[in-house]
């Protein structure tokens, strides 16, 4: 029994050796005839199929709140104190940007500068401060300039006096002309300042029109500003006699005094980018784009298709949800066709379509009277990439507009989102209280 059992043993041994041997003589043929990286090849992950996405879905949504100074007092301990919870009960919310005001209405600074006037009873660096507690928390900062209001008349424009806005009626509005390039030049060297001293990632542009009172529009009727016009256009402002739509030259008037607008931005953008240093632009706008364009200057439709601001803020404080969810995705529309545009070239003379609206610009239009080529025109579009712009509506916590409620709020974030929106800002830090803030928390929760 014990001989039967070791030849069968015996057998089983062999049938191995013999299949082992097999074996390596087929990897053998393999490696010979398929070549020395068939032994080492690794296998090609499987490609996921490309699908596209909604503008929103391709950039982080920006949660963010407009911020001032005051909310945290002017004792330096104390208000670090309140900054410090105020910024940790944000992070909590899933807030992720912050635009803190840096320059108000009344023309005073509220960080550590050569060139402005710097708030009074702010002995310390505030915003210096405030940028390293937001920093510490990974928050993105917006330095807050409300650019042409200058209600104190401190400072420089205390000394120029003329670079103030003169009415219709003579009457001199507490506002510099953006028409003027003394008045671009000064404030403009603020934010440079700033991005400068601070290592600013963005600045933020508020009020970055014409006045809207007493009067829509209220251009300035300085001898110095229809000096300017006459120059570059030709025509003579005092000999007007229609002052309205109707006279193909009241509109040249209103083009150009926009165009002034836009050449801060775009004049404010090339500064920037003599820092060295890759400083995006955001700005606070009107609601509507084709009314701001007339009514006040404000031609943001323009800067999204010529990359002039890298985020909108349209402000829609309301409680109108309907409202709200139609004016975001006029915003949204305006911000695909700057999306759209990126890939088209623009110069040769010939404007795309996806800039149309600056061919109407007063020195475009002089220039095809004249005969020239329009790519050669300062402020015309010339050959380059559009880059893509970040739409995120404001929505009013508290404002003179409306007072929402929590309810309100997530609404319309869910209406933003769905409208392709980028993200939300929330005016104002003073009004997001803590029911505010845990309806933040519980959203987010909930995604």
């Amino acid at each position: 029994m014990a001989v039967k059992l070791g030849r069968k043993f015996e057998r089983e041994v062999s049938a191995v050796f013999i299949a082992l041997f097999l074996f390596a003589v087929a990897w053998q043929a393999v490696f010979l005839f398929a070549g020395p990286e068939a032994s080492n090849q690794k296998l090609r992950p499987i490609k996921e199929p490309k699908v596209g996405l909604p503008a929103s879905s391709l950039t982080p949504w920006v949660c963010g709140v407009w911020m001032h100074p005051g909310m945290f007092g002017f004792e330096k301990d104390a208000a670090t104190a309140k900054i410090q919870e105020t910024l940790d009960s944000y992070v909590q919310a899933g807030i992720n940007t912050v635009i803190m005001l840096v320059k108000d209405t009344s023309g005073y600074v509220f960080y550590q500068s050569d060139i402005g006037a710097k708030a009074p009873r702010y002995d310390w660096d505030f915003f210096g401060v405030f940028l390293e507690e937001a920093r510490k928390r990974n928050l993105t900062v917006h330095p807050w300039f409300c650019v042409f209001p200058e209600s104190a008349l401190v400072g420089k424009v205390r000394e120029h006096p003329e670079w103030l806005i003169v009415g219709p009626g003579r009457e001199m509005v507490r506002t510099v002309n953006p028409a003027l390039p003394e008045v671009r030049a000064y404030e403009i060297s603020l934010m440079a300042e700033l991005v400068k001293k601070y290592g600013a990632d963005w600045v933020h542009l508020d009020y970055i029109r014409f006045p809207c009172e007493p009067t829509e529009p209220y251009f300035s009727h300085d001898a110095r500003t229809k000096q300017l016009f006459k120059e570059q256009t030709g025509i003579d402002f005092d000999a007007l006699k229609a002052r309205d739509s109707g006279n193909p030259y009241w509109n040249v008037w209103l083009e150009w005094n926009r165009e002034q607008v836009t050449r801060f931005v775009r004049e404010l953008r090339e500064e920037l980018a003599k820092t060295g240093r890759q400083v995006k632009i955001s700005a606070a706008v009107f609601p509507d784009a084709d009314n701001a364009r007339v009514l006040i200057g404000q031609d943001w439709e323009a800067w999204a298709k010529l990359g002039l601001v890298d985020m909108l803020c349209p402000m829609l404080y309301t409680n109108d949800t309907t409202l709200f969810a139609e004016l975001t995705k006029r915003a949204v529309t305006i911000g695909k066709i700057a999306r759209n545009a990126g890939g088209q070239k623009i110069g040769s003379g010939n404007i795309s379509t996806a800039v149309s609206s600056i061919s109407t610009a007063p020195a475009v239009t002089v220039a095809r009277a004249k005969g020239q080529n329009i790519q050669n025109i300062k402020g015309a579009a010339t050959a380059s990439t559009l880059p893509v712009v970040l739409i995120c509506p404001g929505i009013g916590i508290g404002t003179s507009h409306n007072q929402a409620t929590p309810e309100i709020m997530l609404e319309e974030i869910r209406l933003a989102r769905e409208a392709g929106a980028n993200g939300v800002i929330f005016f104002s830090g003073g009004s997001l209280k803590e029911e505010f803030l845990k309806a933040l928390a519980d959203w987010r929760k909930s995604k």
